[in-house]
Formats: structure tokens, C-alpha cells, sequence
């Protein structure tokens, strides 16, 4: 059995967080963060699903074309977070994005995207 002190380290029921934003690619593959370059200086976009524990670890980096399919792949995805309250599995059956989005503004979690204005949990 896992210790409780685990469960205790999540910032909230949510087990990962999801990030869009600019990324530059170099040719060994490796990805650099660079939220400060503009349109017209970015070569991909990316997102980066966190665990939802203190430093926010990144744990994947899904890359695109452009910001539109970035948030396309993340509004898709975001919908299956799993969460500690299900057992460490996403919610079955899949909430519609709508569904999700109230209830991250219900629960007042941050999501950047679905719910900028909800509780931020600082790292």
C-alpha cells in the first residue's frame, strides 16, 4: 500500500496539469520552453502535462505545428485528467469539455485555458 504522505502532495485532485505554450526545437529533438518569444518568433508549440505536486515536474511534451492545434490536442486531452478521488483514473465516462470547465470553476482549480481565473497554486 502507498503511503498517505503521497496523496498529501498533490496541489488538488487533479494528478497532472496541462500547459500550452511556445517552444523552440532543436535538431537533437530536445525542446526548449520559451513562452517569451512572440508569433512570429516560434517554431512549435507544445503541451506539457505536469504532476500536480510541488515544482510542477514535467512528465511529457506533446509538440505542434501551431498554437490552434496545440489547444485543439489539449482541450481533448484535459477532459481524461486523472484524479485522486477516482481511484488515480480519469472519470468514466469522459465529461464533456463544458462539464470539465465547470468543474474546475466550480472546484475554483486554475486551468489556463478552461479556467484562468480559479485558484493558482504557486509551485
Amino acid at each position: 500500500m502507498r503511503p498517505l504522505i503521497f496523496d498529501l502532495l498533490f496541489h488538488d485532485d487533479r494528478m497532472f496539469v496541462l500547459e500550452v505554450t511556445a517552444v523552440e526545437a532543436s535538431d537533437n529533438e530536445s525542446v526548449v520552453m520559451a513562452p517569451e518569444l512572440g508569433p512570429e518568433a516560434t517554431k512549435e508549440w507544445a503541451v506539457v502535462t505536469r504532476r500536480n505536486v510541488p515544482g510542477y515536474p514535467p512528465i511529457r511534451v506533446d509538440r505542434f505545428p501551431t498554437q490552434d492545434q496545440a489547444v485543439e490536442f489539449y482541450k481533448k486531452t484535459v477532459v481524461s485528467t486523472p484524479r485522486k478521488s477516482l481511484g488515480e483514473k480519469s472519470p468514466e465516462p469522459l465529461p464533456t469539455l463544458r462539464q470539465y470547465t465547470d468543474w474546475l470553476v466550480a472546484k475554483n482549480l486554475f486551468d489556463p485555458v478552461l479556467n484562468s481565473g480559479g485558484k493558482r497554486t504557486d509551485a
